[in-house]
């Protein structure tokens, strides 16, 4: 079962998907919370303005409050997979479904940036999300779905160089 609450909210400026709940995360109940490898990446590109010190507080201050975030902004946070917790993202499947539940969420809630966070989840979208248009890019703004620009980062933990820069691009 998985143990993370979302944070959705009506109008958000950022709101982040990624693939589904980790083992570790889903157990302490926080957001990325293995590492501070996500918090570190959203500090050096300026989408928070304070470092998160303890990764067990880092989505409330940032999900659940708009103190430290880029020019207070609003940001939400979801996975594409509710259903399955797991750590080896290679045992996670996902579906049109999923990607239904995240565009009815932009239906009814003002989304400004989405933004995509792991390759299967940006894989899933280019496919199943048939009423946007993606150009070609691998990261950064990937397209669009009505009013809400679609934004893909490489993983925080991945060797991909210089990732701040794309996440940067989301408060540009």
């Amino acid at each position: 079962m998985v143990n993370l609450s979302e944070y959705i909210y009506p109008e958000m400026d950022i709101f982040f998907v990624a693939l589904n709940a980790p083992e570790n995360s889903n157990r302490n109940a926080h957001w990325f919370s293995n590492n501070l490898s996500f918090w570190n990446v959203l500090y050096r590109s300026g989408i928070i303005t304070q470092p998160i010190k303890n990764k067990l507080e880092g989505d409330i201050k940032v999900f659940g409050s708009n103190s430290i975030n880029h020019l207070n902004w609003t940001i939400g946070v979801t996975d594409l997979n509710r259903r399955d917790v797991q750590t080896d993202s290679t045992y996670v499947s996902v579906n049109t479904n999923d990607i239904q539940r995240i565009l009815n969420i932009l239906e009814v809630s003002s989304v400004k940036r989405l933004c995509l966070v792991h390759s299967k989840v940006g894989e899933a979208f280019r496919r199943y999300a048939k009423d946007a248009i993606f150009n070609k890019n691998r990261y950064g703004k990937i397209g669009v779905y009505k009013k809400t620009e679609i934004f893909e980062v490489p993983f925080h933990n991945s060797s991909v160089k210089q990732k701040e820069r794309y996440y940067n691009l989301l408060i540009q």
